[in-house]
């Protein structure tokens, strides 16, 4: 009876859904953890084993807090520079970006397709922040790294404002200074 149960357990675990992330959207906080966030979910993607699984991967990064939390989210660009997916903004979704470009003239598809093709990287330019009211733009750093998705080319990445990134994280590293006085 017992080995039936675990049995069972471990059978629900393997077909219960997509795993969590090891790398959560909510612990992005730096350029490390940020790669790490987009290879795992590179990772997982790369593990479908059918359209139905991509299809449910995808949804899970669309939806669930561990893949997307405040400005941290998917987003996946052919080299042809069309949204495949974006988690927070399936309209852009069919949409051609490649001559997008920030307010330095920074051609921010073209820049990330670049980063993809040797081999994956940092990219940073100018982004509207949607955590900072008003329309100034705020620093971005994305990590892209080259996926492959029914033998196309594409990109998968995400990105970190640094503003928030350091407005988040300053304020606790001071607190536990002064804790150590």
């Amino acid at each position: 009876m017992v080995r039936i149960l675990s049995f069972v357990l471990v059978a629900i675990g393997l077909l219960g859904g997509v795993e969590q992330a090891a790398a959560a959207a909510r612990d992005v906080v730096d350029r490390e953890t940020l790669k790490n966030f987009v290879l795992e979910a590179k990772s997982l993607l790369e593990s479908a084993q059918d359209e139905a699984a991509r299809a449910a991967i995808l949804e899970t990064f669309r939806t669930d807090e561990e893949w997307r939390h405040g400005p941290i989210y998917i987003f996946i660009t052919s080299y042809d520079g069309v949204g495949f997916f974006h988690a927070t903004q399936p309209e852009r979704e069919g949409l051609n970006n490649i001559d997008s470009e920030d307010s330095n003239g920074v051609k921010i598809t073209q820049q990330n397709i670049a980063a993809a093709q040797d081999g994956g990287g940092f990219t940073e330019y100018l982004f509207d922040n949607p955590a900072i009211a008003g329309e100034d733009e705020s620093t971005k750093v994305s990590y892209v790294a080259p996926i492959e998705i029914e033998g196309a080319s594409y990109y998968i990445g995400a990105g970190l404002y640094i503003d928030s990134a350091q407005t988040n994280v300053a304020p606790i590293s001071w607190g536990r200074l002064k804790g150590q006085v």
